[in-house]
């Protein structure tokens, strides 16, 4: 009985929980149902709609080259750029010559591999808390959150902005490298704040219970994006065939808007280097996804499933800046 009763209590507090969430999600014009942006998009309220998103570009020449491949020739439709990086200039470089690709950023607060570093874009001076004693971003996000200041970690994600626009990049959404600015309360608050000042969507999804807490503290505008559902493959896909993963994703993608995150780079002498002593989404991970993201067989997915590809820049334009 007493086993019973403690069942009860959880799942009652459980159930609780989940309607005051809905009713904070309902007062601020949103649900977990966010097909509304579908029809904003000009499609069914039912369709399918992905966006396939290749992040870390910047970060090697081998990532630019392949992304770059995957977005002309393949299926990748939308990537994001770490500004902080050594190979920032050649993407901004493409990114300028082809305004129509749809480049956001992939702010960066985090260097985590091993013998490959890179620190802000603003003086170290004026953001002592981001990077450790040899003036590098920390490894890990833990130590992020450990350190961190929110008003310099504002200070630099707006700076690499700004830098993003002098480079001629025709910014269109923002994400966070490594979840970082999306790992704790305090750090999403500046996310959205600066997203929302410089009109960008920022990648959000209800199924992180920090934007939950977000939600239900400080509210949502009718401008606010959220993905219905965001995917990337994990540790566990990659041990039982990442190429598995995919085509059960794309097979079973329900509708709304989703978000796929991948990392498309070539397995050559670079790549190992950059991510040496890193098997999970380290060089031969990266070449998986480039080869599945090119495919023939992606390219059928998408059209068997009846899936539609769409662009951070369309949300930006008919949802975010729409008059």
């Amino acid at each position: 009985m007493t086993r019973f009763t403690g069942m009860l209590r959880a799942w009652l507090a459980i159930l609780i929980t989940s309607m005051f969430t809905s009713l904070a999600l309902e007062a601020n014009g949103q649900s977990f149902n966010n097909q509304n942006i579908a029809e904003e998009l000009g499609y069914p309220a039912d369709a399918k709609l992905l966006i396939i998103h290749a992040d870390d570009l910047g970060v090697s020449h081998s990532e630019n080259a392949a992304s770059i491949t995957a977005m002309e020739e393949g299926t990748v439709n939308s990537a994001s750029i770490m500004v902080p990086c050594p190979w920032f200039p050649e993407i901004a470089a493409y990114a300028r010559q082809h305004p129509d690709k749809d480049f956001g950023l992939h702010l960066t607060l985090t260097s985590e591999w091993t013998d490959y570093k890179w620190g802000p874009v603003t003086s170290t001076d004026k953001v002592p808390s981001l990077v450790n004693d040899k003036g590098y971003f920390y490894s890990t996000v833990d130590s992020l959150v450990m350190h961190a200041d929110p008003e310099e970690v504002e200070l630099e994600i707006r700076n690499q902005i700004e830098k993003a626009y002098r480079a001629g990049i025709n910014v269109t959404h923002l994400d966070a490298h490594m979840y970082a600015l999306r790992s704790t309360p305090e750090l999403l608050d500046v996310h959205i704040k600066v997203g929302r000042e410089y009109e960008l969507p920022v990648l959000l999804t209800y199924e992180e219970d920090v934007v939950k807490e977000f939600v239900e503290t400080e509210g949502l505008t009718e401008k606010d994006v959220v993905v219905d559902n965001l995917y990337m493959a994990m540790q566990e896909e990659y041990d039982n065939g990442i190429t598995n993963y995919y085509v059960e994703l794309l097979n079973n993608l329900e509708p709304g808007l989703s978000c796929l995150l991948v990392h498309t780079a070539h397995d050559n002498e670079e790549m190992k280097a950059v991510t040496r002593g890193h098997i999970y989404w380290g060089s031969a991970w990266r070449q998986m996804d480039f080869y599945f993201f090119t495919s023939d067989r992606a390219k059928q997915l998408l059209k068997e499933n009846n899936i539609h590809l769409v662009t951070w820049r369309e949300i930006r334009d008919k949802v975010v800046r729409a008059k």
